[in-house]
């Protein structure tokens, strides 16, 4: 077996710079290959270069935040030669806390690799993109391009440039009109403040849109939530970090699905996909059943 190091430098807080001789101590005597991406999007071609080699098992790792997770699924969804796992030195790390029994420690850990947890994991398809975590429209999206902007202005990790992007984004109108359609209910059109597809639990630093989402049932767990205030948007903040936001059944609605198609008549609407956004004309979002498999740190 090949072992595999995709990096994202520019991850987290300069966790990378020891994590390469972690790598070289830990897996001394194995096929061992470090790639560090230089550019956006990179991770994915590095990814799809190993995909298209069947004839060795690969171990690949995917060392950065939900961004660089994000680039390498879709360099690998399909391959049945790859199995992934994550080393989160990014800011947020989102995607990992749906997986409720682990601790970030325990995904640094290389040492728990050495006979690794394989489970298969679900993907969404948008547009010929996969998303391994969460796909958006809405008020996120615009606190997702804030957060990103504020990333490259001033450098700050953590949570911090979450809420810098919320406070920006509360000067536009919280609401958007959109016409969702879920599998083959009727179509749905109202002024929603979020619409959020799940496969795993947690998005945008720790927000839990969709609490009993699940990686690998086949199913896209949506929450559609319409009509909030801007006087009732730190109430409901709280609540939505949660995930107890739900009890507002009068705004809060949820359901699992396997596709949901936005009728944008024509006109290109702003998608966050793992906290990359898309300009994209009426998607359509699919789950794509066990897509990946991920190779989990034995605890």
């Amino acid at each position: 077996m090949k072992y595999v190091f995709i990096i994202n430098p520019h991850s987290g807080n300069n966790e990378h710079n020891q994590l390469k001789d972690k790598i070289t101590k830990h897996f001394k005597g194995k096929k061992i290959i470090i790639e560090k991406t230089t550019a956006p999007k990179q991770a994915t071609i590095i990814a799809k270069s190993y995909a298209s080699n069947t004839t060795e098992l690969i171990h690949m790792f995917a060392c950065g935040g939900d961004g660089t997770i994000h680039e390498i699924v879709n360099g690998i969804a399909g391959c049945n030669h790859i199995i992934l796992s994550i080393v989160p030195i990014g800011t947020g790390n989102d995607f990992i806390k749906s997986l409720d029994n682990y601790s970030k420690s325990d995904f640094l850990d290389l040492s728990k690799y050495d006979r690794p947890i394989l489970m298969p994991c679900d993907l969404m398809l948008v547009n010929n993109e996969y998303a391994i975590n969460t796909i958006s429209l809405g008020f996120d999206v615009h606190v997702a391009k804030h957060v990103n902007t504020f990333r490259k202005k001033i450098n700050i990790g953590g949570i911090i440039p979450y809420y810098l992007g919320m406070l920006a984004s509360l000067i536009k109108p919280l609401n958007e009109k959109l016409n969702i359609q879920i599998d083959n209910m009727q179509p749905q059109i109202d002024n929603f403040t979020f619409a959020v597809f799940c496969n795993g639990k947690y998005y945008g630093g720790g927000y839990k849109p969709c609490p009993n989402a699940l990686i690998n049932d086949n199913f896209i767990d949506v929450c559609l939530i319409k009509n909030v205030k801007k006087h009732q948007i730190v109430r409901f903040a709280g609540k939505y970090k949660k995930g107890t936001h739900i009890e507002y059944d009068k705004q809060v609605s949820t359901y699992k699905a396997n596709t949901i198609y936005i009728d944008t008549n024509d006109q290109p609407i702003d998608v966050n996909l793992d906290g990359e956004v898309r300009s994209i004309i009426s998607p359509t979002i699919e789950i794509v059943g066990n897509a990946i498999t991920l190779a989990l740190p034995k605890r």
